[in-house]
């Protein structure tokens, strides 16, 4: 009971660490003269690579990952990307009342994109204990 309760605390640590990752980059967004523009590949793309990025600067701090079962582990690597990408997306249609000019759609793949890079190198390249 007490390795369920563990392994549980462990995948919510991970899963809400990044989640969260890319919303200190979505807020100096919030301020726009101008409608987003609606074709986002790249866009998306160098969100990824930032993300990627982010990650493998993380192992040099953290090498070991915290969620210790395989199948916890692919939950993460679906589930963080699509929560933090609906956090993101709810986030800007709160702001999208006060401007009109936020594209909550492309937070939502922005945000998704970020994460995904994140999530899939500590996936591949982070240690289990």
């Amino acid at each position: 009971m007490e390795d369920i309760i563990v392994a549980i605390l462990q995948f919510l640590f991970e899963f809400l660490l990044e989640i969260f990752s890319y919303t200190p980059f979505d807020w100096p967004f919030t301020s726009r003269n101008s409608p987003e523009p609606d074709a986002i590949a790249g866009k998306c793309f160098c969100w990824f690579i930032v993300g990627c990025g982010l990650a493998l600067v993380s192992m040099l701090f953290l090498k070991h990952t915290w969620i210790t079962l395989s199948a916890l582990r692919i939950a993460n690597l679906v589930l963080a990307p699509i929560t933090s990408a609906y956090i993101s997306q709810a986030i800007a249609r709160r702001r999208n009342r006060r401007n009109p000019f936020i594209n909550p759609r492309n937070h939502f793949w922005q945000a998704f994109w970020f994460t995904l890079g994140i999530v899939s190198v500590r996936f591949a390249y982070a240690v289990r204990h």
